[in-house]
């Protein structure tokens, strides 16, 4: 079909509806890791450019709706910072995946979903280990991964986390942070000319099928919280990781 571009609705397609759905399910449930399942295997469907772009756009709802709820906690003085430093480094991982090899891309968007897995599963410790006297530095090096690969989450949530401050006011700032990093991507996608109008087409038809997910996972997390299914979600996220690298070397 045409819509002035070409649009497959075949295998492709029916892939990307089941991979989103999927990814919805794992936010809803756990709150995090939509991104490390989707951008990796939309990559392989369409290119890593476009799965980055549709993974930025099929978030803005859930991150948007988040910030709105979250803004009045979030403590100015802890964000600005990082924020600074998005505006800034989000539009050079953007020019980053404008030039690169498609397949280095893909090389380097499955090797950081490995990273992510490992840091999210020693997350406590990790956090242990930064002082928030990095904010500058993971904030510039969150915004670098969020314009190449759309997936800076794990990193400056661990950040954030390592700052001591309670749930409510911890989970506010990485709320914030998350909609904050959305609408500069969206904006600096929109500059490096890569909201291109099929991004946008194929993120429209997946959105209903990430917030049916997020519904679903909800659902789960209210029946089986009381089941450790982390390991569980972590070891999936890595064997997609394992799967895109080795469709890509190969």
């Amino acid at each position: 079909m045409n819509f002035g571009f070409e649009v497959d609705f075949g295998m492709s397609f029916f892939a990307m509806m089941i991979i989103v759905f999927l990814a919805g399910i794992i936010r809803g449930f756990t709150g995090f890791g939509s991104a490390l399942l989707t951008v990796p295997a939309l990559a392989v469907l369409y290119g890593p450019a476009q799965a980055v772009v549709i993974e930025i756009l099929i978030e803005i709802p859930v991150s948007l709706g988040l910030l709105r709820l979250s803004i009045r906690e979030a403590e100015r003085k802890t964000i600005l910072p990082m924020l600074a430093m998005f505006f800034v480094f989000v539009p050079f991982g953007t020019l980053l995946l404008t030039v690169a090899n498609p397949d280095y891309v893909k090389v380097v968007m499955s090797l950081f979903v490995l990273a992510s897995v490992a840091l999210m599963a020693q997350q406590s410790k990790a956090a242990a280990l930064m002082s928030p006297k990095l904010n500058y530095v993971v904030g510039a090096i969150s915004g670098t991964t969020q314009g190449l690969t759309g997936m800076a989450g794990p990193l400056f949530a661990t950040a954030l986390m390592a700052r001591g401050d309670d749930n409510v006011r911890t989970r506010a700032n990485i709320s914030a942070l998350a909609g904050g990093i959305i609408c500069i991507s969206v904006v600096s996608f929109w500059l490096m000319g890569l909201m291109t109008a099929e991004a946008i087409f194929y993120a429209v038809l997946a959105s209903p099928a990430i917030m049916l997910g997020v519904w679903v996972g909800a659902i789960l997390f209210r029946t089986m919280s009381h089941l450790n299914l982390r390991p569980l979600i972590l070891g999936f996220l890595a064997f997609i990781a394992v799967a895109t690298l080795f469709e890509t070397l190969v």
